[in-house]
């Protein structure tokens, strides 16, 4: 892999992690389009650890009143900590099980390009729920469940988790800015699990100190522009634009790689 191809596939991850218009997706198909060598896994994964980075220097406030609630034990910071977890459980548990039969999808553009189709239905259906009033705090556990199950669907492709997990959160009637925020907590286990999972494919994915650094700046630094452009449409209730792209994503692919 050269500086250029991990500066593309970097910022390509920094710009799509977070907008709705599935980072995985793009990363499975720029190889085939601009005729890159498929990264690494674990190239795949030090992206991801740059928008880690972006996600946690985001959420520093909130993560920091988590923290001191933990060390007050402070019963609603626990409960917070328990439902972040519980929302990751399937997520966890599909990546661990489907393993084998997500993975192929990464090396077939056209089922990529029907999985963009998924979300292009759920950013224009998102416009029915922007409506909600609950916080973190009014969530019940069956409510978390449910925006776990969309994130564990958002391993697929084309499926953007961003997507997904805020359709979830808005469908279970979260207001906009706690939807936001939940999402984003529930990103940073389910981020640190596939980090975990793929330490040991270090020495089979070999990656060059320059090009590791080069992946993580890069991402963390668009990851974080990314994050503040998502935020503005989902105040302005205007997600649903991205469907447009989505769709056009689908058209694409389907039709170049059929």
């Amino acid at each position: 892999m050269t500086f250029f191809h991990a500066f593309i596939l970097a910022l390509v991850q920094g710009i799509t992690e977070f907008l709705p218009v599935s980072s995985s997706g793009h990363l499975a198909v720029l190889p085939f389009i601009m005729k890159f060598d498929k990264p690494s896994l674990f190239f795949d994964i030090l992206v991801h650890m740059g928008t880690l980075l972006a996600v946690v220097f985001f959420l520093r406030v909130e993560l920091w009143e988590i923290i001191q609630g933990i060390f007050k034990n402070s019963k609603a910071s626990w409960i917070l900590v328990g439902k972040i977890l519980v929302a990751v459980v399937p997520a966890g548990l599909a990546g661990v099980l489907l393993k084998d039969h997500i993975e192929p999808l990464f090396s077939n553009p056209a089922m990529v390009g029907w999985a963009y189709f998924g979300t292009t239905l759920i950013l224009f259906l998102m416009v029915l729920f922007y409506k909600g009033k609950k916080t973190m705090a009014d969530l019940s556990w069956t409510d978390v469940l449910i925006i776990g199950l969309f994130q564990a669907m958002a391993l697929v492709p084309g499926f953007s988790r961003s997507g997904f997990t805020l359709f979830g959160a808005l469908l279970v009637g979260m207001k906009k800015t706690d939807a936001l925020r939940f999402s984003f907590l529930i990103s940073i286990p389910a981020i640190l699990g596939a980090f975990v999972l793929e330490l040991g494919t270090m020495e089979s994915n070999p990656v060059t100190p320059g090009i590791a650094l080069l992946a993580l700046v890069v991402s963390a630094l668009s990851g974080f522009g990314a994050i503040l452009l998502l935020k503005h449409y989902l105040k302005s209730s205007r997600l649903h634009m991205f469907g447009l792209y989505c769709l056009g994503m689908g058209i694409l692919l389907i039709s170049l790689f059929r």
